[in-house]
């Protein structure tokens, strides 16, 4: 047992998030991790590379509130929310700075963190090819991707990606042990590999359960406890997103942060309120029983739909 991976999310941030890192930010809309976002903000972390198949308002909340000079990733929006109006303001007019931007498609930054789990240099993909990704590049330059000839004697030319291994990786989940052997199910996006790549992990989680509990299921666990340095036990960590079994998707949540955050001083007051105004997760579970009342915040939680158990015996 190592007790010692046991932390706050304020001490897990300060500790293994530094100034200037490349952070693998894990999950695909399901998951997120807010709690280790916002302490993120809170503590004021500069310079820093973000990095994720493709990113929703968590990436726009650490671009508004500069924390991040460079992003690698398919796209910063939300669909049918609607756009994400502080990486636009960055992109478009360098507020609060100027960011530069890698972008991939989808399934290009996937395969990448896919090398990054397997320790390969790169990747040969068949996406991207045709497209002006090929032809336009940030700080990457000539190394962005690059076109090689099928070494087995066809004439397709495939595009190669190189792997990406960001310094550290976050992400929430369902449950984990002490030790860091983390499970989740439901929407699994990128976690199987973007947390692999990645040098050390922090995981944030709704509970943390025996490791008896987590062998009686080992399919579930995405990450042995080894990679991970830090475990966070998060109750609605993922607010407003979803954590499949614990709560659904706070959809007005969502619409709040996109009307407010159209203008510079309606993000302001969004933060003010939500992230800068709480010292924690459990501040900010409060704040939102207080101002939306206990009946709403109920309904935000799952229903019980358990999975039948399996006989895992030789």
């Amino acid at each position: 047992m190592n007790v010692a991976k046991l932390m706050t999310a304020k001490e897990a941030v300060s500790k293994f998030i530094q100034d200037g890192m490349t952070i693998g930010i894990g999950s695909f809309f399901h998951t997120i991790a807010y709690d280790i976002t916002h302490e993120i903000i809170r503590q004021q972390k500069k310079h820093l590379t973000i990095c994720a198949p493709s990113f929703n308002e968590h990436a726009d909340q650490l671009i508004g509130a500069g924390c991040v000079d460079r992003i690698e990733s398919s796209y910063v929006w939300m669909e049918v929310f609607g756009p994400l109006y502080c990486f636009r303001r960055a992109m478009e007019k360098e507020i609060p700075h100027k960011i530069e931007m890698e972008d991939y498609t989808n399934f290009g930054m996937m395969v990448r963190f896919f090398a990054g789990a397997l320790g390969l240099p790169y990747v040969p993909i068949n996406s991207m090819k045709g497209s002006d990704m090929m032809d336009y590049s940030s700080w990457r330059g000539n190394n962005k991707v690059k076109l090689m000839k099928d070494p087995f004697g066809t004439e397709v030319e495939h595009a190669l990606v190189p792997a990406i291994s960001p310094d550290i990786g976050y992400i929430h989940a369902q449950r984990s042990d002490e030790e860091g052997n983390f499970q989740m199910w439901g929407i699994m996006g990128d976690a199987p590999f973007s947390m692999r790549a990645c040098k050390e992990v922090i995981v944030s989680v709704e509970e943390i359960v025996s490791r008896e509990m987590i062998g009686r299921d080992p399919n579930r666990t995405v990450l042995p406890g080894y990679k991970v340095v830090a475990v966070v036990e998060s109750p609605f960590g993922s607010h407003p997103k979803n954590c499949q079994g614990y709560y659904g998707v706070d959809k007005d949540f969502i619409f709040k942060y996109i009307q407010e955050s159209r203008t510079e001083d309606g993000w302001r007051k969004f933060m003010d309120e939500w992230v800068y105004g709480v010292a924690d997760r459990t501040e900010y579970l409060q704040k939102y029983v207080d101002t939306y009342g206990v009946k709403r915040f109920m309904g935000l939680k799952a229903k019980d739909i358990s999975s039948g158990a399996v006989n895992y015996g030789f």
